[in-house]
Formats: C-alpha cells, sequence, structure tokens
C-alpha cells in the first residue's frame, strides 16, 4: 500500500523531489475562476502577481495540473496562469460539444482580454498548442511570443490513432488508487504515490463504482483521429499571419510529432524556432520538466 499525498505543499514537494527540482520558496499555486463566453473557467496562478506573465494550455484529456513541475520552475520569475481548457479538467463543458481549435482560441482570447494580461508568452503542448497556434494566427500583436510543444499542423496520424485507442480502453477506473496501478503497469515513469497524486487531479466519480477523466469524452473519445486531425490542415494558411516569435519544441523520444513536421512548422513561421528537449516523449512537461523549462526561459530572454 502506497502512503498518500494530500496537502498540496506535500504533493509539490514530493514532485520536485522526483523531477530533481529545487522548489523551495515555491508557493503552491492559488485557484481561481474566471467567466469566458457565458462560461466558467478555473485557472491555477502561480509567482508574483507583477512578473511577466505565461499562459498555459494543457493537451488533450489533461488539465492545468500537467503544468505543476514546469511553474516550480517558472513561477520564479514569471506570473504563471495555467488554464483548465473547455471541456477539461474543472472548467464547464460546451453543451453543444464547441471544441474546434477556433473554439478555444476564443476562450484564449476572452482570458488574455479579461485578465488584461500585457504581452504575454503563451505556450500550449499537444492540443493546446494547436489552440495557442490558432489564437497567434489572430492575435499575434498581443503576444510576446508562442511556444508550441510537441504539435504542430502535421503529426503522426498513426501514433495518434494508438493514443486515441490507449484512452479509450482506460477509461473508467475503480479508484485513483486504480488507476496509478494500472497506468504504472503501462510504463508511467512517476512513483506509485506521486502518479496516484497526480490522478486523483485528473479524475473525477463517475457514479458509485467508477471514477473516470475530468474531461468531455467528446473531446477525444468519442471522436476518430481524422475527426481530430484533419482540420488542423486549415492552420498551415494561416501561419503566415503569426509574426510575433515563435519556438516549436519537439520531445527527443516523441512517436507523436515527427522531426520532419516540427522543421516543416518551424520553417513555416516568420520568426520561428526549433529545439528538441532529450529524454521527453510526447508529454514533454511531465516527463523533462528541467529540459522544457530551460528552452522556453532561453527562448523568453532573446525576446
Amino acid at each position: 500500500m502506497t502512503a498518500r499525498l494530500d496537502p498540496p505543499s506535500t504533493y509539490l514537494e514530493a514532485l520536485a523531489r522526483h523531477a530533481g527540482i529545487d522548489a523551495s520558496g515555491v508557493a503552491p499555486p492559488a485557484t481561481r475562476r474566471i467567466r469566458i463566453g457565458g462560461r466558467a473557467f478555473r485557472y491555477l496562478e502561480w509567482g508574483p502577481a507583477d512578473a511577466p506573465p505565461i499562459v498555459l494550455l494543457h493537451g488533450g484529456g489533461q488539465s492545468a495540473h500537467t503544468w505543476d513541475a514546469c511553474c516550480l520552475l517558472l513561477a520564479r520569475q514569471h506570473r504563471c496562469l495555467a488554464l483548465d481548457q473547455r471541456g477539461h479538467g474543472d472548467s464547464d463543458w460546451s453543451t453543444e460539444g464547441a471544441y474546434g481549435f477556433d473554439d478555444h482560441a476564443r476562450d484564449v482570447a476572452g482570458f488574455i482580454e479579461g485578465l488584461q494580461l500585457g504581452a504575454p508568452l503563451l505556450v500550449g503542448m499537444s492540443m493546446g498548442g494547436i489552440n495557442a497556434t490558432a489564437y497567434a494566427t489572430r492575435h499575434a500583436e498581443t503576444l510576446r511570443g508562442l511556444v508550441s510543444v510537441d504539435v504542430g499542423p502535421d503529426v503522426r496520424f498513426e501514433a495518434v490513432e494508438r493514443l486515441m485507442r490507449g484512452l479509450g480502453a482506460y477509461r473508467f477506473f475503480a479508484s485513483p488508487a486504480d488507476a496509478a496501478r494500472r497506468l504504472s503497469r503501462l510504463g508511467a515513469r512517476r512513483p506509485r504515490a506521486l502518479l496516484e497524486a497526480t490522478l486523483a487531479q485528473n479524475l473525477r466519480q463517475h457514479d458509485d463504482a467508477r471514477w473516470t477523466w475530468k474531461y468531455d469524452p467528446r473531446t477525444l473519445v468519442e471522436r476518430t483521429a481524422a475527426e481530430i486531425l484533419d482540420p488542423r490542415q486549415a492552420l498551415w494558411v494561416r501561419l503566415a499571419a503569426i509574426t510575433c516569435p515563435a519556438l516549436v519544441i519537439r520531445g527527443a523520444d516523441s512517436e507523436i510529432f515527427a522531426s520532419a513536421d516540427a522543421e516543416r512548422f518551424a520553417n513555416a513561421l516568420a520568426r520561428g524556432t526549433l529545439v528538441t528537449v532529450p529524454a521527453a516523449r510526447h508529454s514533454v512537461q511531465t516527463d523533462n520538466p528541467k529540459g522544457l523549462v530551460a528552452a522556453i526561459e532561453a527562448f523568453d530572454a532573446s525576446l
């Protein structure tokens, strides 16, 4: 039986130890809410309120907590705002099932405007990177820079299809502890107690006997890979409108974002740069948060 990591500070200390991060002096995030377009959104706020802002967008099926390890580092000199996007985490779902990248981009616009953020750095991973890119094609002048993590308009279809089949097969659990046991057998890299604490933030009780993920199944498991990926091809013709500096990041071990696709994406951006983060698969922010933050901070310092 594994020990529970209930208090936020205990969870963050364990997360920092696992990632090799010195988190001394970094306070747990404040949980905040904002209304955008009639929907309630939750976000986590880290760091000094007067520091340069970074808006962080998670991937599909994830939540704002996917950025916790990164924020333990970024929040030393930045105001980090990690948003639960529509249909995810503790934000409202779309009653009409509107989960296209332009739907998300409008939420990002409302978030940045609602908080009156001046020239934020916009960072998105996977689905969040596509949503950030879509926002930047309409509002590049509002951004200090754009960072897209392990995603572009083109990704490896077969790898995404395999990932979605896996999500469908692991949709319900008896408890967060059961989820931790089952996902550990799939190769999750976090220690069991830390994995359980992480999963508890991303699972909700579905009924008396089962837990499930905190995302609307219409965003992922009730759609095909083609339904998710094909619309992204329309972004290629919009990339010329991204006039702000842009950083494309690829996990060195990613099966989803191939080197050729990453290079094509970076080259299509007027001010694009490509960086590969070692020892990282698709979820670069959890596999190598120190490497990802180093790339983000170097990019930010160059602006």
